[in-house]
């Protein structure tokens, strides 16, 4: 049932107050002519300092009115055990509290109990306990005054008989409406409770469904407004619980659609599939609804029971009930007055058992009670009151015998009362008692007494289930529940399913491994199998819950496993990477095809001119150079990721080095020689100082590598390119790591070329400015963009090895095809040029050439 719009509720509430305000009305009429025309009293009283009202359902029909005397009050008949029942448990209240020495040691308390079995009944007595009326119909005058007024027993009259206390400034404390109404306090600022709210049954009901693990369950109601909120508190619960209502049926109060509407209702039910059903209804609908639940032969089925029919016997005693299932429901705590049983026998006993005239239903009616018929209210043969001595009803009379002393702990805390007694001077004050109400916390036979916010009790609810033996329904308390928790004996329940086990109410029997079963709740209850999403997974058959994958772990849609990652790496399965692993290749057969020609020619002019035993350094170095690419491709490791930056640098430094130290030679015996002292190229033999700068500059490089992989080592990372796929590469740590080491080898490439330019004059033997040259631009501009790429990319991602390698590769070749290439064509292809006539024959001509320079 959608609730109500916010415009339906103003215009209700606006109903409700005209119909309040002619209520009111009608009381002050009605009351005003009853006393215009008797001196009506209240029907059961005890005169006393402070009196307190009851408004009792003593007897629970009345005679047809006589339509000649339309003003004739009804008179009431058919003595009703419940009400009788709260009606002794206030007097014996007030009897107990006028004994005590602690409570109110010097006042007495008073009642004016009416019986009110007619709706009319209602407005005389609250009309007859107003402030106004009482002063004028009472010899006390004010003397004595009504501090509150326990009762009535139904909603509709306690609206009703609210406004006119509220308009007084009565406080009226009820021991039965349960309506969340009522909870209202700027509807009702002077109404407050013993007996727990619908909206605490309803997150009874909702704790005792979930006990049991029913997530699938029907909902019917009977349809009036009364139960509107209490089956949209019950929805509102459920899906904060996770429980899904999957049909909510609406019964009818109008007898003449009724039987038709509770077959569909039925019908319905056994649509839904559910196994539970919450039945929101007064017992009298109720009754008719297990009436045709029996006939249609409905089993096997949980009802699920408020306390407005759970402890009713006329629909437990329906023949073939116990065949429908297993009733469980609430009901208010009962707590035992051991004392009234007791306290009722002791004013039977005042009368013979064959005596039927005698005032049975009070101790001393000390005036006409006009009000009502006395010779047929009050007259009743005690034969008749000691059945219902041994009825049930006796257990929940509690709750308005609780009623009487939250009043009197309220005053005595109003009026300061002590041990001693209770100041005289001390005057009431209504909105300072009211106010007292609030504040009271006292014990009372083992319960404690406090009121909460909203002016209600709350002792809890105790657990009922019915039970069959020989055909007769019993009541079985089987557990309790409380604000705090619910507790359980549920081996004293008899189910329907099969063993005695307890029925399943589940959207769906069973989902397949890899689903879960799905609830949308409120307006629309849709019950299936949802695929556990990616990333989870179910490995069990009706699971409620999608487990996630643990971390790192992946799963596709639907799945019932978690699986790792695929792990990628860079390898030769795309086509860039073969290309440069094949290029490498070729580097490598090409720089060792070198050093065999370089090796067997060893002392031609031709490989001394290229620098002997460097030449020889500087290709073994370009050999290492281009293995270390290898390190590049494939599953990296720690290890791997470790050395080959340090390798690729090292031995790279060693070719650029002895290019360095190679031009630098040249330079210097050519062209600084002349300017030098005569033993400084004696001093640069005998110290061996091409090896020792070759030596220093690799140490130096070396050394930066070192601080490299102390402070900052490259690591093996995983990248996660998405769940299902980790892409392994090596993280070359801090960037000032890999900088310092590319850095150093532009740096002494950038000194090469300088020194190769400088050298463009030289002898063509022994200048190869121009092909260094190329070759060092080469080297610059490659290994500058490989750092700006890296640098803009922080290093990430699958292409930064490749563009690596490449740039390695193009180093090497840059060398290989503008240095030692062409000195092995001459070897091998131009022969003439590689004698020692012709490199002298160019060093006379480069001389002669200077000379005319010069001149």
């Amino acid at each position: 049932m959608p609730p109500a719009c916010p415009e339906e509720e103003r215009q209700r509430a606006a109903f409700l107050s005209i119909m309040s305000v002619g209520l009111v009305l009608a009381a002050f009429l009605v009351g005003h002519m009853a006393a215009a025309n008797s001196s009506c009293q209240a029907l059961f009283n005890l005169p006393g300092d402070f009196i307190i009202g009851g408004l009792y359902p003593v007897h629970s029909n009345s005679t047809e009115r006589n339509r000649a005397r339309p003003l004739q009050l009804p008179s009431c008949e058919s003595l009703n055990p419940s009400g009788y029942a709260q009606f002794q448990a206030m007097r014996l209240a007030v009897e107990e509290i006028n004994n005590s020495s602690t409570l109110l040691p010097n006042i007495t308390l008073g009642y004016h109990i009416w019986d009110t079995c007619q709706e009319s009944l209602h407005l005389q007595a609250a009309f007859q306990l107003s402030p106004h009326q009482w002063c004028r119909s009472h010899q006390g005058g004010c003397s004595q005054r009504v501090i509150g007024v326990v009762g009535p027993d139904s909603a509709e009259m306690t609206q009703l008989t609210a406004r006119v206390f509220t308009y007084y400034g009565l406080p009226q404390v009820s021991y039965s409406i349960k309506e969340e109404i009522f909870a209202d306090k700027k509807l009702f600022p002077l109404l407050f409770r013993t007996i727990p709210s619908n909206d605490h049954q309803v997150s009874g009901l909702i704790s005792l469904i979930s006990a049991f693990g029913w997530e699938y369950i029907s909902a019917v109601d009977s349809g009036t407004k009364a139960s509107e909120k209490t089956v949209q508190s019950l929805i509102a619960k459920a899906a904060a619980k996770g429980i899904c209502i999957s049909y909510q049926g609406l019964m009818t109060a109008d007898l003449r659609i009724l039987e038709s509407r509770l077959q569909r209702v039925i019908e319905n039910i056994e649509k839904a599939r559910t196994n539970v059903v919450v039945v929101l209804s007064n017992a009298a609908i109720t009754r008719k609804f297990f009436h045709a639940v029996t006939k249609l032969k409905i089993k096997g089925k949980v009802w699920i029971a408020p306390e407005s029919w759970i402890l009713t016997d006329t629909i437990a005693s329906i023949p073939n009930i116990e065949q429908t299932g297993t009733v469980l429901g609430l009901t208010v705590k009962p707590v035992k007055l051991p004392q009234i049983v007791h306290f009722v026998e002791k004013t039977l006993q005042r009368f013979p058992s064959n005596k039927t005239d005698g005032p049975l239903l009070s101790e001393a009616p000390t005036v006409e009670a006009c009000s009502q018929s006395c010779d047929e209210n009050q007259l009743l043969s005690p034969d008749a009151l000691a059945n219902i001595l041994n009825s049930s009803v006796w257990q929940w009379s509690f709750y308005s015998y609780a009623s009487v002393y939250i009043l009197a702990e309220a005053l005595h805390n109003h009026l300061g009362c002590s041990l001693q007694g209770c100041p005289a001077s001390k005057e009431f004050k209504p909105r300072q008692f009211y106010e007292a109400l609030y504040k009271v916390n006292f014990p009372l036979q083992g319960n404690t007494i406090t009121l909460g916010q909203e002016g209600d009790l709350f002792l809890g609810y105790s657990v009922v289930t019915w039970s069959w033996e020989n055909g007769t329904a019993t009541f079985k308390m089987i557990g309790s529940y409380s604000s705090q928790a619910l507790n359980i004996n549920k081996s004293e329940i008899s189910w329907p399913a099969p063993g005695d086990q307890v029925p399943k109410s589940y959207c769906i029997a069973v989902c397949e491994v890899g689903q879960i079963r799905s609830k949308q709740l409120l307006d629309e209850c849709l019950c299936r199998c949802d695929d556990c999403l990616e990333g989870t997974y179910q490995n069990e058959t009706g699971g409620d819950t999608c487990i996630p994958c643990p971390p790192g772990m992946w799963s596709p849609l639907k799945s019932s496993t978690c699986f790792p990652p695929l792990i990628t790496y860079l390898d030769i399965t795309t086509t860039a990477i073969l290309a440069l692993v094949i290029l490498a290749i070729v580097d490598f057969f090409l720089l060792f095809g070198c050093l065999l020609v370089f090796a067997l020619h060893r002392q031609t002019p031709v490989v001394k001119a290229a620098g002997g035993k460097l030449a020889f350094v500087m290709l073994a170095s370009l050999l290492a150079s281009c293995t270390t690419t290898s390190l590049f491709v494939g599953k990296p490791t720690e290890v791997t990721c470790l050395i080959r930056q340090p390798l690729f640098a090292i031995s790279f430094t060693v070719c650029v080095s002895c290019l360095l130290v190679r031009s630098f030679q040249i330079i210097f015996i050519f062209k600084m020689a002349c300017k030098l002292p005569p033993g400084a190229a004696k001093c640069w033999v005998k110290y061996k100082g091409t090896y020792v700068s070759v030596g220093l500059s690799c140490g130096l490089q070396a050394l930066i590598c070192l601080l490299w992989l102390r402070f900052s080592p490259p690591t093996l990372q995983e990248d996660f390119v998405s769940e299902r796929e980790v892409y392994l590469q090596c993280s070359e740590g801090h960037f000032m790591g890999l900088g310092g080491v590319l850095g150093y080898i532009t740096l002494l490439g950038g000194a090469c070329f300088a020194f190769a330019f400088w050298g463009r004059n030289l002898p063509k033997n022994y200048s190869e400015a121009r092909l260094l040259t190329t070759s060092m631009l080469v080297f610059l501009m490659g290994w500058g963009c490989f750092m700006l790429i890296y640098i803009t990319t922080e290093g990430k991602g699958k292409g930064i090895p490749a563009l690596q390698m490449f740039t390695v590769q193009t180093s090497v070749y840059a060398i290989l095809c503008t240095f030692f290439l062409p000195k092995c064509y001459l070897i091998l292809f131009r022969p003439q040029f590689n004698t020692v006539a012709h490199f002298q024959t160019c060093i006379q001509a480069y001389t002669a050439t200077v000379r005319n320079a010069e001149q």
